[in-house]
């Protein structure tokens, strides 16, 4: 008697994840769903968005706020699918939040262009955009629910953010007079 072995799970790479991950800036709806289910794009999705929030202050960070902004924005990735996983109104359990993360995860690499300032204003904008489109597409939600969820959260999140920077951890991001 034979047993059955268990399907083997065929690793998938670095590039294969960028590719997912400018899909989703791109708004397939296709690849949202994708990311949504896949469990593994999550490790590409949090270096992804480490990196980007490193890159964010680059210009203007020390080293020390650099890393700062590094794991702040992996701890902010899951704080903001919190808030729109409560503001949503319903919760189907950990896969609808987690198929969230992944998205915004990779959705992350759109950080990357925030090297250059004025685009890092599009990118800011252009993330939010991405949001509603993957509230609508994991919720389940009209287009004005997945706006109203993500502006709430966004303000939320923004208001957490300010607090922290300007407060106990604005030394990091001091620019030095001159």
């Amino acid at each position: 008697m034979q047993t059955q072995k268990p399907p083997q799970i065929e690793p998938v790479g670095a590039l294969f994840y960028f590719k997912k991950a400018v899909e989703v800036v791109k708004l397939n709806r296709a690849a949202m769903s994708d990311v949504a289910g896949d469990v593994n794009a999550i490790r590409f999705g949090l270096a992804v968005t480490a990196i980007g929030g490193g890159l964010s202050v680059l210009s203007f960070a020390s080293p020390g706020g650099l890393v700062v902004a590094a794991i702040y924005s992996v701890a902010a990735l899951f704080l903001f699918s919190g808030f729109v996983h409560l503001t949503a109104g319903y919760s189907k359990g950990k896969e609808e939040f987690m198929g969230f993360v992944r998205i915004l995860a990779l959705s992350g690499i759109i950080d990357w262009v925030a090297i250059i300032p004025l685009l890092g204003l599009f990118a800011t904008v252009w993330s939010i955009v991405v949001a509603i489109h993957a509230a609508q597409q994991v919720y389940d939600l009209t287009k004005a629910k997945a706006t109203i969820c993500i502006i709430l959260s966004v303000s939320a999140l923004w208001l957490i953010t300010t607090m922290l920077f300007t407060g106990p951890l604005g030394f990091l991001y001091e620019t030095p007079v001159p």
